[in-house]
């Protein structure tokens, strides 16, 4: 696929993303209490915060890769990023990582105040799940597939994969990091909702194993080269593209990988995950773009 055409498939999912998720908050404030408008607006403000959408993305385009319509599995597709916008904003906390602005502007607590804030991410995470189950509403997915949606959100994005990396972020001591710490962590806190983004699909539909762990190690191994771009753009200015100078310390590669080492591991992570999802065929090509995107991005 060239880079125009890529280009417009992204733009054409980044507008059906945003648009489902402008339809759900217009249905918040249709059916709450007009007192509830404050959390309303400080749910959209860092929904439209300028994001990537790379979650629902991955999710739309995993679900294509399987001949799945991506329309039908909008509804998780935006509970992931519910739950992504969410821990943004809980991260973006003075107890967590302290963060005075968010991709240019300033993070929700500090526009809303600290207990709006706190509120915005619980109304976020719990809406999530909501958002699964409006799967149903397609008539297309069995209630043991949504389910199974389900579940594979909750391991994901709670102690045992998100919120467990997140803890290990903010206790550990950074001054003796090692390799193997920095991937689990970052295995956990970043790559394990990404890895949700690629899986869900697989729950939706009947699927031989060895295809569901093609899918898995494509998801595995853009997750953690996620994070490396992430260090990697952090480490070439004193200020991190999105989030202005860090306050306080935190586990990177930057610790214990020089620049090159670190693009020389990312480069074999994004060839290991489209290896590992070629035999799709063309069906893959968008997955491809995707894992291209992340070896090559500056923002």
């Amino acid at each position: 696929m060239g880079d125009k055409v890529s280009r417009a498939y992204s733009e054409a999912r980044i507008k059906l993303i945003n648009d489902y998720l402008e339809s759900n908050l217009i249905r918040f404030e249709k059916s709450c209490s007009q007192r509830f408008e404050p959390l309303i607006e400080a749910m959209r403000y860092s929904l439209e915060g300028g994001g990537k959408r790379l979650r629902p993305i991955l999710t739309l385009s995993a679900a294509e890769a399987l001949g799945l319509n991506p329309v039908d599995v909008l509804p998780a597709a935006c509970a992931l990023e519910y739950i992504h916008t969410y821990s943004l904003i809980h991260d973006d906390l003075p107890a967590l990582d302290d963060d005075d602005t968010r991709r240019g502007k300033p993070s929700n607590h500090k526009r809303f105040g600290e207990a709006v804030a706190i509120l915005t991410g619980d109304a976020l995470l719990t809406e999530a799940f909501g958002q699964v189950l409006l799967l149903g509403e397609s008539q297309k997915f069995q209630p043991a597939q949504i389910l199974g949606v389900m579940d594979l959100l909750v391991h994901h994005s709670g102690v045992r994969g998100m919120v467990g990396g997140q803890l290990l972020d903010v206790t550990i001591d950074t001054s003796d990091s090692s390799l193997p710490e920095i991937e689990f962590i970052h295995i956990h806190k970043t790559g394990a909702l990404i890895l949700a983004s690629v899986l869900i699909p697989t729950k939706l539909m009947p699927l031989e194993e060895e295809k569901v762990q093609s899918f898995r190690r494509y998801g595995e191994a853009i997750g953690l080269a996620f994070q490396i771009s992430d260090d990697l753009l952090d480490s070439e200015t004193s200020i991190r593209y999105s989030r202005g100078p860090r306050k306080k310390p935190k586990p990177c590669y930057t610790q214990v990988m020089s620049p090159s080492e670190m693009k020389q591991k990312l480069n074999l992570l994004i060839d290991h995950a489209i290896s590992s999802i070629r035999s799709l065929g063309d069906k893959s090509q968008n997955l491809i773009d995707i894992a291209e995107f992340i070896r090559t991005r500056k923002a």
